[in-house]
């Protein structure tokens, strides 16, 4: 890797740069005890500016091979900028100090190490002694880089100053950036061309996973892109199936569908292994995990944990289990500080104690503060402390009387500091489980819908006995569960990728960027993660997308993707349901009633729940021109058809295109029209609007 290779060079080399032969190197554990230390010293409050936020941008800035005092080229904002800059300098100050580097300094020192050789000597110096650091730019014939568009700056400057008289080989697929913000920069590669004129370039063109349907999809989706290198992929395994691009009504029903299929293929004699559901976002497994759990299916989420086992999940259900049984140590232990408020681990094992020797609950201790002699044990400072969580409580307590659990939950994020610990600290991994926090308050929302007479008791009863029927076995012949992130260099034959809309897939955190002009490649980025998640598929791919979805504590009427406009009807077909249809955008009211001269133009399938019958018809391009003005029957020739197209209907009015079926006098249009929902119309009574 390019970090063992650079602690090897610093080993032999690192006095250079101020480092022994036998320097210390400081995993994420250590560098996150030695800021701790910092802020402390610097007096600066680790609630407000969490370490693993200012070590995330420490290195950013090394990645980006810059050094630490310059945070500020990162577009940070004040009062950030200022703060995380005093405190990167003095964490540098104390990693030489303690002759230890982390891993950015790994990186960064032996580039600068390299990059002191191409300085003119200084006057006077002997020119006859050898130098080692420049025999070993010299000492390589060959240097060969895989997965080379997951690079970033201070890696590819790495690789220019070892391979100044080697022949240099890199192997990477551009298309596959998908890693910008880990700091990869996908212009390492585009640009290599360019930085390396009459440089032979070989493509490699010829999949050995995928069938042709599949890859003519991939294709679809990724040439949109504009920087690109370009390639055409080809296969010799055959056309194989169609790529299904599937709509349902909601989540749950999407979750449904999916369980409900993959327990056919597994009865069939497919292997679970063989299986996998994709999700751009780790809060969207929650409604899958349940399908699963009802349909007794074995999953693993692969390189992270279950929805229940995540924990910011466990903090927030020991908190609601608390409110339902105060007297539940296990809960009370795991949340009495947590968030940080001064409760250490020294005062709760002496909190133990206490309750041992008097016979009680931690709880039934804590009703008893401030006796005196438990002060004396525990000390004053902890005391208050104590009789404040105590009354946080019994505040939570008060506000589940009135029934609502999904306000309850909102209260004890915000009351609690939960929310606000995860919102401080500004990295991919704390915007996950702030997420992941929110997808459970809809979880609870929903559940709530579902049974108005139960309570948090039933729900809470609910997770628990689904979370211990998922660990029973669960990798043991198991279907994997995973983001697209994780699926990078995996194969399955069947592969579900779901979630295809817009701001779920394109995430809205990326649409949000490129509107403002905080980013402009991340769409481009987020086309390649689609092309990632498509070619993952060797058989079977099947795509899906909801009307409406509740996601983060809220629900959304959905668009489909951007990425499913442009699949060739040659390479994918269209499906949906009955339920589907049911659910309009804006959210349908009562459709108007149906004069009897229309009955015949309006068909609607059966549906298919769990025996997922499927009404097929097929996806389109988009088309080269705008269609005309004039109106004229849409199902007449040489009009281009395409999702997203406006159609009208003398009764319904203006409507959008989702999908057809059939062909001339039989076309069927699947239509979106608002206020009476969606419908499949003869095409004949359409016309463009």
């Amino acid at each position: 890797t390019f970090h063992s290779i650079c602690a090897r060079i610093l080993r032999r080399h690192g006095d250079a740069v101020g480092l022994s032969s036998r320097f210390a190197i400081y995993d994420s554990a250590d560098q996150k005890t030695l800021m701790k230390q910092v802020l402390r010293e610097l007096n600066i409050d680790a609630k407000v500016y969490p370490p693993q936020g200012i070590l995330g941008l420490i290195d950013r800035a090394k990645n980006r091979g810059l050094p630490v005092s310059r945070i500020a080229a990162l577009g940070v904002e004040e009062p950030l900028r200022s703060i995380a800059t005093r405190a990167a300098l003095v964490y540098q100050a104390r990693l030489r100090a303690s002759d230890a580097a982390d891993f950015g300094d790994l990186l960064a020192l032996a580039v600068e190490l390299l990059e002191g050789t191409e300085k003119p000597p200084p006057p006077g110096a002997q020119l006859h002694e050898p130098d080692p650091v420049m025999g070993l730019r010299r000492r390589f014939q060959h240097v060969v880089v895989d997965e080379y568009q997951d690079t970033n700056p201070v890696q590819n400057r790495l690789v220019e100053l070892l391979s100044g008289r080697a022949e240099l080989c890199v192997v990477g697929d551009d298309d596959q950036a998908i890693y910008g913000w880990r700091g990869a920069d996908v212009s390492q590669i585009l640009g290599f061309p360019e930085r390396h004129r009459g440089c032979q370039i070989i493509r490699l063109e010829q999949n050995y996973r995928s069938t042709g349907h599949i890859l003519g999809c991939a294709d679809a989706v990724i040439s949109k892109n504009r920087g690109r290198l370009g390639k055409t992929l080809w296969s010799e395994l055959g056309d194989g199936e169609k790529v299904r691009v599937i709509t349902a009504a909601d989540e749950r029903e999407e979750a449904t569908l999916i369980a409900g299929e993959v327990a056919q293929h597994i009865a069939d004699g497919e292997e679970p292994g063989e299986i996998a559901v994709f999700y751009r976002t780790h809060a969207q497994s929650r409604a899958i995990e349940e399908a699963f759990g009802k349909y007794g299916l074995r999953y693993a989420v692969y390189g992270g944990l279950r929805f229940f086992d995540r924990k910011e999940i466990k903090d927030l259900i020991a908190y609601l289990r608390l409110i339902v049984n105060p007297r539940a140590d296990l809960d009370l232990e795991r949340v009495v500080n947590t968030p940080a408020r001064g409760v250490g681990k020294a005062t709760v094992e002496r909190l133990q104690t206490r309750a041992l020797v008097k016979g009680v609950s931690l709880w039934e201790l804590l009703c008893e503060l401030p006796d005196e002699a438990d002060a004396a044990q525990l000390g004053k400072a902890a005391v208050k402390r104590l009789v404040g969580f105590r009354e946080l409580l019994r505040s939570l307590q008060r506000e589940a009387e009135d029934g609502d659990l999904g306000h309850l939950a909102h209260q004890v994020l915000d009351r609690t500091g939960l929310r606000e610990a995860l919102s401080r600290e500004d990295s991919v991994e704390a915007t996950t489980r702030l997420e992941n926090v929110q997808e459970f308050v809809g979880a609870l929302v929903e559940f709530t819908e579902e049974h108005p007479e139960a309570g948090l008791a039933d729900y809470l009863e609910q997770v628990s006995l689904a979370t211990d029927a998922d660990g029973q076995g669960a990798d043991v012949g198991a279907v994997t569960l995973m983001t697209i992130h994780s699926a990078k260099g995996l194969e399955f034959d069947h592969v579900y990728l779901t979630g295809m809309e817009e701001r779920v897939f394109p995430h809205a955190r990326v649409l949000d960027e490129v509107q403002d002009g905080t980013r402009h490649d991340g769409l481009e980025e987020e086309r390649r993660l689609a092309y990632v998640a498509v070619t993952r598929a060797r058989r079977h791919l099947t795509m899906t997308w909801v009307c409406e979805r509740r996601l983060y504590g809220q629900v959304a009427v959905s668009r489909p993707s951007r990425f499913l406009a442009g699949l060739p009807p040659q390479h994918a077909e269209l499906m949906g349901s009955r339920n589907a249809a049911a659910r309009g955008r804006p959210p349908p009211r009562p459709a108007p009633t149906r004069a009897p001269a229309w009955d015949d133009d309006i068909v609607y399938d059966d549906g298919y729940e769990q025996e997922a019958r499927h009404r097929r018809a097929r996806v389109d391009d988009e088309p080269a021109a705008e269609p005309p003005r004039r109106r004229r029957p849409a199902a007449e020739e040489g009009i281009p058809l395409y999702i997203g197209m406006s159609v009208h209907h003398r009764k319904f009015g203006e409507g959008e295109v989702l999908g057809w079926e059939g062909a001339g006098h039989n076309l069927k249009l699947v239509l979106r029209f608002p206020g009476a929902g969606t419908k499949t119309i003869l095409a004949r009574y359409c016309e463009p609007a």
